[in-house]
């Protein structure tokens, strides 16, 4: 049995395994943006195959060194001890933990992605299914004759128009992942179109590509953590790649386009709005509203936190805490428990204490200060960490299924160095 691409009858037994591995990665990029079950079979293969070649002791020798892969295991060993003075059953401590798994997905694409080359393919399959997602989506908008309002049909019985309008901003699993995913492309397409050796059609490639994946994002997607996301990655990538004053010029023109696509576009405009709105009168709107009950929720939370707000209420806590502290404290939506409060940095603070929320701001600090293999990929790193940081703030997409995983695999990816030896 023979793998992966031209070429792999030549390579020795292990290093077949090895490229298996490798494309099995590269899938996992490809499906976590719209199948968890894909994805979940591409990455039990990437552990299978590496386990194959013989050489993930070697490599994962390699990668315990890393500053990354330190903060990452940090962070694993705090929410595992948190677990020990969780008041929930284990079975609920149990499944918080392993929702932190895509930190050991991190430690495996750290072993396997050295060579640049894979570190291309990874970021090329990706935009390839982003593009693919892209395409059906503008499609959608085409058939429909409107553009999407918002995430969902504004009408109580929408007309087929409408529905596939909706349909358009949340193909990739929802809007939020679309958004996300949409805001990576965009800077993984700038990313290329600034790499001065790919030839300049690849360049110009790369720069319509993302210029198409932006209008998506401001007129047919909705999803604010994409916006706040884009906003964070993008300034990361200008901080890291600005080197003159005519380069500073140049990002302070790409900022005033995006922000005036936005402005331009009444999905954008309206949607950042009415968050705006919701937040500053979420003690009087009477339904439901996202950006409200984040404010309730927050609330809340941060009252939790000042009853144990050294270790927290343990991992897997967190939702039962907040039945508790809320009952019969309000009716209505206010009411409604949360096994989540909407922000990252709450989330540590709420399960594991100032000890967890120490160990997480560790694990990004680590992250931004690993050099990787000192090649540009790094800026990619560095992008996706900065612009999951600014959405952490109200969500928790580290801890949540793909969103986690996204950023895993580019961290891990990007960040990886090759064995001794080990072509580039």
């Amino acid at each position: 049995m023979t793998f992966a691409g031209a070429g792999s009858a030549a390579l020795p037994p292990e290093d077949r395994w090895l490229t298996a591995a490798r494309w099995s990665a590269v899938a996992i990029g490809a499906t976590i943006i719209v199948s968890p079950p894909l994805a979940n079979l591409a990455m039990a293969l990437t552990v299978a195959f590496l386990l194959a070649s013989g050489q993930a002791r070697a490599r994962f020798a390699q990668v315990l060194r890393q500053p990354v892969a330190i903060g990452a295991i940090l962070v694993l060993a705090v929410v595992a001890a948190a677990m020990l003075w969780a008041q929930v059953p284990w079975k609920a401590r149990l499944d918080s933990f392993w929702s932190w798994r895509k930190l050991l997905l991190l430690l495996v694409l750290l072993a396997l992605f050295g060579p640049v080359r894979w570190k291309m393919r990874l970021i090329w399959g990706y935009l390839a299914a982003c593009a693919a997602g892209l395409v059906v989506s503008f499609g959608l908008v085409a058939v429909a004759g409107r553009l999407p309002e918002g995430p969902h049909p504004i009408s109580a019985d929408p007309t087929l128009q409408e529905k596939l309008a909706a349909l358009a901003g949340t193909l990739l699993r929802h809007h939020v992942m679309q958004a996300l995913s949409f805001a990576v492309a965009v800077t993984l397409c700038l990313w290329l179109a600034l790499d001065r050796s790919l030839a300049p059609r690849v360049r110009a490639l790369a720069g319509a590509l993302g210029a198409l994946f932006l209008v998506n994002l401001a007129f047919v997607t909705p999803g604010r953590s994409g916006y706040l996301a884009l906003a964070a990655m993008l300034a990361a990538l200008a901080v890291f790649s600005v080197r003159s004053a005519r380069a500073a010029l140049w990002a302070l023109l790409g900022a005033a386009l995006v922000a005036g696509l936005l402005a331009a576009s009444p999905l954008a405009r309206n949607g950042l709005a009415r968050g705006v709105a919701e937040w500053r009168n979420a003690a009087s709107l009477p339904e439901y509203n996202s950006m409200g009950y984040r404010a309730v929720v927050y609330e809340n939370t941060l009252e939790i936190v000042r009853e144990r707000p050294g270790l927290g209420v343990g991992t897997g806590g967190f939702g039962d805490a907040y039945a508790r502290h809320i009952e019969g404290k309000y009716t209505g939506w206010r009411a409604i428990p949360t096994v989540d409060p909407h922000s990252q940095y709450l989330f540590f603070l709420a399960e594991q204490g100032l000890v967890g929320l120490a160990a997480f701001l560790a694990f990004l600090a680590l992250g931004f200060s690993d050099r990787g293999d000192g090649s540009r990929t790094r800026l990619v790193a560095v992008a996706v960490l900065a612009g999951w940081c600014a959405s952490g703030l109200f969500t928790s997409h580290f801890k949540t299924f793909a969103e986690g995983h996204l950023l895993a695999i580019f961290l891990g990816a990007m960040l990886a160095r090759p064995m001794p030896g080990e072509n580039a």
